[in-house]
């Protein structure tokens, strides 16, 4: 179901919120990460008092990546894909501009279990850093095995995962690796129930690695090559190779075809609803500003992608 986006008036500045000392720094991924607690009087209604997030930066090649983790954001709401809320921050003390996410789940009484650590248990030899054996029918299997072992994961897997791929599809995520999905349990005294995680960690995606000034002068036939040539991270078996988007969502969604009609209902919105959910992003006085240029080449992509993904379905 369709939501609202949580829309920030200002950037948030960490300087002077509490870092966490348990999960200071995160070694996974290639991006430098920071947890943080947002302050019990938030500067917007937003933020959750006392709530953790996490203060991601982008990549030194790619100073204003990380703003692509918050347009992502905003396009999940318009198709009704879980994601953690995202916002831009700062850290007026270093410099550093970040996207801050959510945290999406309560320590308290849940714990978060990435794929990967599942999936390396099937194969000894499954590499962590490379994730070149991860796969669909793999994760199949392991899903499966949740309800051999009647422990019900919600929501239905099939489903979660065919939204999974349209929305990667949408945004041109390349980095849905084993580490990049996961599950949370909670364990009751009577039992385990088990959820699917939302979809975090999707900077990888909206032609992040493009510079502006390269791609100002791209004609339809450069933005159907690059479109095309994007490839999701996870293939279908370890004997395939690895897929474009929309072959791969069109495979899942022809072997559960119950799916199509969810499919069909989150694509019903316009083009101008891309901008209209993420439009005011350009007037956020950053340190390192979404540019109109960089906002334009995103939005072009949202726009074609879109418009591949309708005559698919539609």
């Amino acid at each position: 179901m369709r939501t609202q986006p949580l829309v920030q008036t200002t950037i948030f500045d960490v300087a002077d919120w509490e870092s966490d000392p348990e999960f200071g720094v995160f070694p996974q991924g290639a991006r430098a990460k920071d947890a943080v607690f947002a302050p019990l009087l938030p500067p917007e209604p937003v933020l959750v008092p006392g709530k953790r997030y996490l203060f991601k930066r982008s990549k030194r090649s790619y100073p204003d990546q990380f703003w692509g983790e918050i347009i992502a954001y905003r396009i999940s709401c318009l198709l009704g894909v879980k994601v953690p809320p995202t916002f831009a921050a700062w850290n007026s003390k270093t410099g550093h501009c970040a996207a801050l996410s959510e945290w999406f789940y309560d320590e308290n009484t849940e714990s978060f279990v990435m794929a990967g650590d599942f999936l390396q248990m099937m194969h000894k030899d499954f590499d962590r850093k490379l994730g070149t054996l991860h796969n669909f029918e793999d994760n199949m299997v392991l899903l499966r095995m949740f309800s051999i072992r009647r422990i019900l994961i919600e929501p239905h897997w099939c489903q979660w995962w065919v939204d999974a791929l349209l929305f990667d599809a949408l945004i041109g995520n390349t980095d849905r690796h084993q580490d990049n999905w996961g599950f949370i349990f909670t364990r009751s005294e009577h039992n385990i129930s088990c959820r699917l995680a939302p979809l975090f960690d999707n900077g990888t995606s909206l032609g992040h690695e493009r510079f502006t000034d390269r791609v100002k002068l791209w004609s339809k036939n450069h933005f159907d090559r690059y479109i095309e040539n994007g490839k999701h991270h996870l293939k279908w078996s370890l004997d395939d190779p690895v897929q474009g988007h929309f072959e791969l969502l069109k495979r899942a969604v022809d072997e559960w075809p119950d799916t199509r009609d969810a499919v069909c209902t989150k694509l019903n919105f316009s083009v101008g609803e891309l901008s209209d959910v993420t439009g005011d992003l350009l007037r956020l006085d950053a340190a390192i500003p979404l540019s109109q240029e960089r906002y334009a080449f995103i939005l072009h992509l949202l726009k074609e992608r879109l418009a591949l993904l309708k005559a698919m379905f539609l």
